[in-house]
């Protein structure tokens, strides 16, 4: 170890400084050498009491959410569909959690996910608005064909609308790369365009021109529209995206693409991550800091390989980066 290290050493740890034996002679390296080899194997003890701690609040945050559904559903006799499909989302969390432990505490595991991650906020509005709709929707009624009409809830024009343009806009951002500043002047140009169009009353004309479109919808459509879009999210998520992940340890990379086809590994010295952020809505706003993952192999057999929309990929970069570390101390 360098001189320049066993005085940033010293800095961070007063106590550790010159000791005089018996004899009168001073030396500097025993106390030193005892408290880094402490630290070094303190961090990843904490790392995975950290790991091990957020699967446990997640199911605890399950089971309130579970408990405060049951309480109005027994009480004020509203079914909440936002209530129950978020305990469900946490308890896929939360076994997402559990899986990323079954790296040991030399390793990170993390995985690529489909398109579908982001469209978390179309099953959210529809749920959101369902509940709206019977809180406080105004009574209606509709007729099919000679039947009596049957009485149900109607959401207000206006938030039909307002599900419409999420629903729109999910879908432009997810399908459409805007890079950096122009993401984020497209999203201000639209927000003010609706605000706008709002202030000055406007939207009526607009739909007049469009054919005169009066929405109203009752809550069993956003009802429907929500389980459409939550099953297949949920499975996608937790389940089949899991199924192809990346195992990152001091001394190679395992690449599984599918359980039970078999997998590749390599070595990680010489590797090469690079983090890209294509997409500024969809990667910040909707992916709560995912992005793109661009991995450079090293050896004879040079090769480039993208893992797209990869969770939280800042604090698996930082992981992967302590991972080396402790690789290069070993190596010296």
């Amino acid at each position: 170890m360098s001189a320049n290290s066993n005085d940033e050493t010293n800095e961070d740890y007063p106590g550790d400084g010159e000791l005089e034996n018996a004899g009168g002679h001073k030396h500097r390296h025993s106390t030193t050498g005892r408290i880094s080899t402490k630290l070094e194997g303190s961090k990843p003890a904490r790392r995975t009491a950290r790991n091990r701690r957020v699967p446990a609040a997640l199911g605890i945050a399950a089971l309130i959410v579970i408990g405060v559904w049951g309480v109005i559903l027994l009480i004020f006799k509203f079914t909440s569909v936002t209530m129950f499909a978020a305990s469900v989302t946490l308890v896929g969390m939360m076994w997402y959690a559990f899986m990323r432990r079954r790296s040991p505490s030399d390793g990170i595991i993390f995985y690529s996910h489909n398109q579908i991650l982001y469209y978390w906020p179309i099953w959210l509005g529809s749920f959101v608005m369902s509940d709206l709709t019977e809180l406080f929707g105004q009574e209606g009624s509709i007729k099919v064909g000679d039947d009596k009409a049957m009485e149900t809830m109607l959401s207000t024009p206006g938030m039909g609308l307002f599900f419409l343009i999420i629903c729109a806009l999910v879908i432009f951002f997810t399908s459409v790369n805007i890079r950096g500043v122009w993401a984020v002047v497209l999203g201000v140009t639209i927000v003010a365009a609706g605000l706008v169009l709002s202030v000055f009353d406007w939207w009526v004309n607009v739909l007049d021109y469009l054919g005169g479109l009066t929405l109203y919808v009752n809550r069993d459509f956003y009802t429907a529209m929500g389980v459409v879009i939550f099953i297949p999210w949920f499975v996608v998520v937790f389940i089949f995206d899991m199924r192809r992940y990346f195992h990152f340890m001091p001394t190679q990379i395992k690449m599984v693409n599918e359980i039970g086809e078999g997998e590749t590994n390599f070595d990680s010295l010489g590797v090469v991550m690079e983090k890209q952020r294509d997409n500024f809505v969809q990667h910040m706003a909707l992916g709560f800091g995912s992005g793109d993952l661009i991995i450079t192999t090293s050896g004879g057999q040079r090769d480039i390989i993208t893992f797209p929309n990869v969770l939280q990929i800042d604090r698996v970069l930082n992981e992967v980066q302590h991972i080396r570390e402790r690789r290069g101390r070993d190596l010296m």
